[in-house]
């Protein structure tokens, strides 16, 4: 019996050790024979680690059936074990059932419900819906059981070439290669780049620049087959703590027709994985995954800036409109359009491949692109080739056919050319301070043959920041509305938007002009201890100019605050002072001094904590320092 267990110890070791260096196929091998043993000490463990190598391999048919026996143990399952168990059964559309096992991991960890019976409500309320004016068919590329990216470049394909055909029982590692285009479906015999490139493990997902001279590619980050963290710790090889041979992003270049010159980019470290580089047409943007912390979950995709042809600047997080607390992938982006891949939005199973309009670095609304380029399983590495109809053409990889999750690269092409809606950024101002107001209600209206359509009712931020979504060839009507403020409504026509498109820079809201309201003007600018105005105030002063020309009816004090710092005598002497160079400024730009009021309150009107005697920071007395703008 003490055999038996030493035996299932050693097995289960040199599972898990397998699983950390990705040898997913040996790892199983090893799980099921610990399993198999006449003693079995933690079948519940061993199960779970032959459930998630499946799932790993993507073989949705053995991972169903391992997680079935998984769950079936009891509640001692971790929560992620439902989350695996419902996105299994998605790629299986087993819509229904994965809904059951999404609300037992919400149950169990703590999350929110409902965004996990909308996945599968809208897998199951869309999968019969079919794009029929994209078709996608098969290439007879052989990347045996995975496919690794793909770039095209000049009638030529280059994508991840398996070192070996025995991909049924073993892991199979990948090298960088290029095959000819014959035609769109058919290639040419694949050849291997050279060995300065490729090494033992994986080496894949490729970007190539325009000119074809340099190419960003993903590889493990160590040749070595054996490894202990505190070994690669001491020694400072690029293993990670918890022992894996992480993946990081590679720069080649090629000179005198061979590539050579390879340097590793600096936003990799040894601790987080790095991968699926792209760079955007212009060379200023690095678009990439990386599970580094900070992220929203699992691979994010992030964006560094070019510093220099060997520097990039720190990465940026894309943030919860394109991350999940699941995987995002393969970045991909043209001059309009972002797109890339997710486990974790509203999709048909496994990773599905969406879109976003995108202008300069704003992206706009994501989208799921929809069958035929999604399926239920797997649909990843989608790049766009030339066109010079303009039309949607270029190749997606896939694990669509079969059971046991082998990838088929396939080619892609639209019978119309795409139109992307138009992307619209605003930022929402006071008409007289020029500050960003938080709150404002954006009405947007499509107008249809029997009326309008409301398409979106939403609010400003802090930032005042306004964004739309516009489909071209639509008319839409929308309105910027806030209590206390002029609302301001604008039409926009199905076709030539640009005049009213510029206007969306700035969209300035203005104060109504009823009687007690206050307009409060932190902006208005005094030298230390004086009442002469600074010039950097006089923008906003001449917003106050133009305010009263526009309500030549209104008569308007104009107040002058101070902090509590100093004397009350002082203080109100100085505030007066203020007030009368403010009302001063106006009359000289000629309003008619019968309709302003100055008056300085000093320190009469504190609006926080920090009256006489109560120790405040700078910041909280300059809160104090104001003028205000009443309508009498």
């Amino acid at each position: 019996m003490v055999g038996a267990s030493f035996a299932q110890r050693s097995h289960l070791t040199e599972g898990d050790n397998y699983f950390k260096k990705r040898f997913y196929k040996e790892a199983i091998e090893e799980y099921k024979l610990a399993l198999e043993e006449d003693i079995v000490v933690n079948k519940l463990y061993m199960t779970q680690q032959i459930a998630r190598t499946y799932k790993n391999l993507f073989d949705y048919e053995n991972a169903e059936l391992w997680y079935s026996k998984l769950i079936a143990l009891g509640d001692d399952n971790d929560a992620i074990n439902y989350l695996h168990y419902a996105q299994i059964l998605s790629n299986n559309e087993k819509y229904d059932e994965a809904k059951v096992m999404y609300r037992k991991y919400a149950q169990k960890s703590g999350k929110a419900q409902e965004k996990y019976d909308m996945i599968s409500d809208w897998a199951k309320a869309n999968k019969d819906s079919i794009n029929e004016r994209l078709i996608v068919s098969k290439t007879n590329i052989e990347t045996g059981s995975r496919s690794m990216g793909v770039a095209y470049l000049n009638g030529q394909l280059y994508y991840a070439k398996p070192q070996v055909q025995d991909f049924e029982t073993k892991t199979v590692f990948y090298d960088l290669s290029w095959m000819k285009e014959n035609d769109t479906v058919t290639f040419g015999e694949g050849e291997t780049l050279s060995n300065e490139v490729n090494h033992s493990f994986y080496e894949g997902t490729p970007f190539i620049t325009a000119d074809g001279n340099t190419m960003y590619y993903t590889a493990n980050a160590s040749e070595i087959t054996k490894y202990r963290s505190k070994k690669a710790e001491r020694k400072n090889l690029p293993i990670s703590k918890s022992g894996e041979n992480i993946l990081k992003i590679y720069k080649v270049e090629k000179l005198a027709g061979k590539w050579d010159k390879i340097s590793e980019l600096n936003i990799n470290g040894n601790n987080a994985n790095n991968a699926f580089p792209h760079v955007s047409a212009d060379g200023k943007y690095l678009y990439f995954a990386s599970d580094r912390e900070g992220g929203q979950g699992g691979y994010d995709i992030y964006r560094s800036s070019k510093i220099n042809d060997s520097v990039w600047s720190e990465p940026t997080n894309l943030g919860p409109k394109v991350n999940s607390d699941m995987d995002e992938m393969y970045p991909f982006a043209n001059d309009t359009a972002f797109f890339y891949s997710s486990k974790g939005k509203a999709g048909f199973g496994g990773a599905d491949v969406y879109w976003a309009p995108l202008s300069g670095i704003s992206l706009g609304q994501v989208k799921n692109m929809g069958k035929p380029v999604n399926s239920s399983k797997d649909d990843f590495s989608f790049i766009l080739k030339p066109n010079e109809e303009g039309l949607l053409e270029g190749y997606l990889s896939s694990n669509r056919e079969g059971t046991h999750g082998y990838d088929h690269i396939y080619y892609f092409h639209h019978l119309a050319a795409p139109e992307y809606p138009d992307t619209i950024q605003g930022l929402a101002l006071n008409k007289i301070t020029l500050k960003p107001i938080e709150g404002v209600a954006i009405i947007l209206d499509k107008i249809e043959e029997d009326g309008k359509k409301n398409v979106l009712n939403t609010a400003t931020g802090s930032d005042g920041m306004i964004t739309l979504i516009l489909d071209k060839n639509v008319p839409y009507t929308v309105t910027f509305n806030k209590e206390g403020f002029k609302p301001v409504t604008f039409e926009i026509p199905p076709t030539d938007r640009d005049d009213v498109l510029a206007k969306f820079g700035r969209i300035p809201l203005e104060p109504v002009a009823e009687k007690n309201t206050i307009i409060q003007i932190p902006n208005i600018y005094f030298d230390f201890d004086k009442a002469s105005i600074r010039k950097e105030s006089y923008e906003v002063l001449d917003n106050i100019v133009n305010y009263l020309n526009d309500n030549p009816d209104i008569r308007v004090e104009l107040s002058a605050h101070t902090d509590a710092r100093g004397s009350d005598s002082y203080n109100l002497a100085l505030s007066q002072r203020r007030a009368n160079s403010t009302v001063k400024y106006l009359i000289e730009k000629g309003i008619d001094k019968k309709r302003l009021v100055g008056r300085g309150y000093g320190e009469k009107k504190i609006q926080n904590r920090c009256k006489n005697w109560v120790k405040c920071s700078d910041e909280e007395h300059e809160f104090n320092r104001r003028v205000e703008m009443r309508v009498l």
